[in-house]
């Protein structure tokens, strides 16, 4: 059973490798961030909000492959989820998905994963009450 699982992680993480999702610019976000990682990658995100869920998200980088692979698998992750949800996403999530695919540093993974938190912070402090 576990090898199935293996399997399983292998097939999203080149799903995200080589055809990665929700890539790309949005004029008037909910919420947006811009992160640069400790490596000098930079990532963009941006959120549209309805009903406390994430409608849209979508992402942008100048990284790395795996880069792109982690933005792709966070915004997969969140998508359609509550804020709160979205909110306790971690980078272990991400390596999850890609495993070793991902190698022994997970800074791709925590890029990913800082940039949708200040996404979802922006959003939220735009909307405080």
């Amino acid at each position: 059973m576990e090898k199935n699982t293996k399997n399983i992680n292998s097939e999203q993480a080149m799903k995200h490798l080589t055809k990665p999702g929700n890539i790309g610019r949005m004029n008037d976000p909910d919420g947006a961030a811009f992160v640069k990682g400790q490596c000098g990658d930079t990532m963009e995100m941006y959120l549209i909000i309805e009903q406390e869920k994430i409608k849209e998200i979508l992402f942008t980088t100048d990284g790395c492959g795996i880069t792109t692979a982690c933005g792709s698998v966070t915004t997969e992750l969140v998508k359609g989820k509550s804020i709160k949800e979205a909110l306790g996403i971690s980078p272990a999530n991400v390596i999850d998905v890609l495993g070793d695919y991902l190698g022994s540093d997970p800074h791709c993974a925590i890029l990913a994963v800082i940039t949708l938190h200040k996404a979802l912070a922006d959003y939220l402090l735009r909307n405080k009450e």
